[in-house]
């Protein structure tokens, strides 16, 4: 886990030459995820660097049978590049995007990671100056792997409704 999150690090790092013509600013919001990595969470948006970052941590108990109760950790983050980030006709408050991208989720309760590649569709809602609301679909497929090393093939859908903060 810290060699994937120092990975992920590293890249944000060196994608940052690569990508130096996307200005589109640093945007933080929070978000509700259904799907893979349910619960809240964080979006995030660096500058120059055009991927799109989601998080989400939860913890909480689980009722057990008897007076014990077992602990419950998920975590997931999902990286999102949009290919296709239009506004609609005769409007600047509502735009709409497509795109690719990955997501990797952890499940101490059920003892699972997963990993999956996704196509992220959604739509923006600018209400007021550097806020915006925001909906996306993404149909994801990939893989779960447990702690016995069985691997499952899964798909399924997440969806997320967020509001975010552009600097």
């Amino acid at each position: 886990m810290k060699k994937l999150i120092f990975a992920v690090f590293l890249f944000s790092l060196l994608a940052g030459n690569v990508f130096a013509n996307d200005n589109d600013g640093f945007g933080i919001g929070t978000v509700f995820y259904g799907g893979y990595g349910y619960g809240p969470g964080l979006l995030l948006k660096f500058p120059v660097v055009p991927l799109y970052w989601g998080i989400s941590v939860g913890l909480k108990e689980i009722p057990n049978v008897g007076d014990n109760a077992e602990q419950y950790f998920r975590f997931s983050i999902s990286f999102d590049y949009h290919f296709i980030d239009k506004n609609f006709p005769n409007t600047e408050k509502f735009s709409w995007f497509l795109g690719g991208g990955i997501i990797y989720s952890h499940s101490h309760f059920e003892v699972k990671d997963g990993f999956a590649g996704r196509i992220p569709i959604g739509i923006y809602f600018t209400p007021v100056r550097r806020f915006d609301i925001v909906l996306e679909f993404a149909p994801a497929v990939g893989l779960y792997t447990n702690y016995d090393s069985v691997n499952e093939f899964d798909y399924g859908m997440h969806g997320s409704l967020g509001i975010r903060y552009w600097f």
